[in-house]
């Protein structure tokens, strides 16, 4: 079962091309379950001459003999293609270095990321808000996993830690599940079961905390321009200049969406604000919503709907 685990780190070049800003791949590093790195280059960029090298210190001068990743791409394509789990600290960003190397089919595997299996175990339970938190060092010490100082942000120095890791986690999440102080050998069918339960438990708790941070409240607030306009907040807080009513509601940013979106021909022109009858008042006091897991697109949709309407007044 080792060969179903790959955990793999990118370090990127990062800079402008003709006016626009680009990355392109430059270093990868994939090791499996059993530690064994069986993939690890440096590659030279495409098109970028010159880049930021404060975070990885990989200079042009250190790549300029390496071949470009296109060499390499089937090897590192045929690599992915035999894995079942891709394990990495925070995945988006790897996963978009690869990407713009040409490596595909990353989506279509099971993710097993490691700041959200580090907010199961220990975030949650100290606040850490579920979108950001501590970085791999900081996860790493905590957990008593020691952090080569000089092999940080290098791709098989954070790709070891990153590794590491995930089996203190794992271990981490047996305790507080009540399964024992040790966990499976990674080559048995017992680990990748366990593994599972812990996908499963991290998607039951970050629904159960979306589903907390979207409930709120709408405040129908008096403005000096003489509208009314509509306030999204997470605590029910007296609204004195102006305060006309408060309704709580599941989800806040789909809440302010709908009744922009409801009252839109009523919006002053060049204000955020919308002339309302006591009629439409007593209807707001009637408005519902149910949490759909969707707050994040309403909260896009929210400032294009606003931005809209301030391109056509």
């Amino acid at each position: 079962m080792v060969k179903d685990f790959l955990c793999f780190d990118t370090e990127s070049a990062q800079g402008r091309y003709k006016g626009v800003f680009i990355e392109e791949l430059i270093e990868i590093s994939v090791m499996n379950a059993a530690g064994d790195e069986v993939f690890y280059h440096r590659f030279k960029p495409t098109r970028l001459s010159r880049w930021d090298t404060s975070i990885h210190h990989i200079t042009p001068e250190m790549v300029v003999s390496e071949p470009h990743v296109n060499s390499l791409k089937e090897e590192i394509q045929q690599l992915f293609n035999s894995t079942e789990y891709i394990v990495g600290f925070s995945l988006i960003d790897d996963f978009k270095a690869a990407s713009k190397a040409g490596i595909t089919g990353l989506d279509l595997k099971r993710h097993i990321e490691l700041r959200h299996l580090y907010w199961y175990c220990i975030g949650r339970h100290n606040n850490v808000p579920f979108y950001s938190g501590p970085g791999l060092s900081y996860c790493a010490e905590e957990l008593g996993v020691a952090v080569i100082k000089d092999a940080v942000h290098t791709a098989n120095g954070d790709t070891r830690v990153t590794l590491n890791l995930f089996f203190e986690l794992m271990k981490r999440f047996s305790q507080i599940e009540g399964l024992g102080d040790d966990i499976p050998d990674a080559d048995t069918i017992e680990f990748i079961d366990l593994v599972e339960f812990a996908l499963r438990r991290i998607k039951e708790a970050k629904y159960e905390y979306d589903r907390t941070v979207a409930a709120g409240y709408m405040h129908i607030t008096k403005h000096e321009d003489g509208g009314y306009r509509f306030i999204s907040t997470t605590r029910d807080i007296d609204y004195k200049d102006g305060s006309v009513l408060t309704i709580p509601v599941n989800a806040r940013r789909r809440a302010a969406f709908e009744l922009e979106k409801k009252f839109a021909k009523r919006r002053i022109l060049n204000t955020r604000s919308f002339r309302l009858t006591r009629t439409d008042l007593e209807k707001i006091k009637t408005y519902t919503n149910e949490f759909d897991n969707q707050e994040q697109m309403y909260q896009r949709l929210l400032g294009l709907q606003r931005n809209m309407a301030s391109m056509k007044s």
